[in-house]
């Protein structure tokens, strides 16, 4: 499918998915989404800057009072999911790789303040995030940063820095 049709495709869901959700899913109509799909519960709010994209598979799941809020000219490549108890924000002209996922809460194994352990998430403007990527509650990751392929990101990331962990690979013998 051509350049036109994707954008007249992506046109019918923002209006689909603006008749389902009504204020709770703001976005411009002008989007490159390729298989988005959208969960937002009663209270849930998406909003969505212009010209996102995605190739394959985006997940923009909201949850109890969730606020999630994408900047514009932002690419999910494949299957990438942003899941959104409390608040999520990236900013503008992101790139994130296939398979990441962002997830701002934790499942509270200990169940003595509710269900959830949540935690706010910010990703500012200008950051590329490699493929395989897991961003956790509490991540703020300041302007114009590239995480690694495979990093796990907790925690404050410095604006203008390159986020990798080391591995050491460890080879043992199979004993028969």
């Amino acid at each position: 499918m051509g350049q036109l049709g994707r954008v007249l495709r992506s046109a019918i869901g923002m209006i689909y998915w603006k008749c389902r959700y009504g204020k709770r899913f703001q976005t411009s109509i002008v989007q490159g989404f390729d298989h988005l799909h959208v969960e937002l519960p009663k209270e849930a709010q998406i909003s969505l800057g212009g010209r996102i994209q995605n190739r394959g598979n985006l997940y923009l799941l909201g949850g109890q009072q969730g606020k999630m809020r994408i900047g514009g000219h932002v690419f999910f490549n494949t299957n990438c999911c942003v899941t959104c108890l409390g608040r999520i924000e990236i900013g503008d002209y992101c790139k994130i790789g296939n398979n990441t996922v962002i997830v701002d809460h934790d499942h509270n194994y200990r169940n003595t303040d509710g269900e959830y352990l949540t935690g706010e998430i910010s990703i500012g403007n200008r950051v590329w995030i490699g493929a395989n990527c897991t961003i956790l509650r509490g991540a703020r990751i300041g302007d114009d940063c590239v995480i690694a392929a495979g990093s796990v990101v907790r925690g404050e990331v410095p604006a203008g820095t390159l986020y990798y962990q080391k591995r050491q690979t460890e080879l043992k013998e199979i004993g028969n």
